[in-house]
């Protein structure tokens, strides 16, 4: 399948937007990792 990149504002905005948002999932994901291993450690009785 080809994948043909379009030059339309509308487009534009949407990558952008899109970008942004997965940025955010990945600080989100990045953030909540320490707390994840603490908890899951700590379960475990290594803390």
């Amino acid at each position: 399948m080809e994948n043909k990149k379009c030059a339309c504002p509308h487009c534009a905005a949407r990558k952008k937007e899109e970008k942004a948002s997965e940025e955010f999932s990945l600080a989100v994901l990045v953030s909540l990792v320490p707390m994840l291993v603490f908890t899951l450690f700590g379960q475990v009785g290594l803390f």
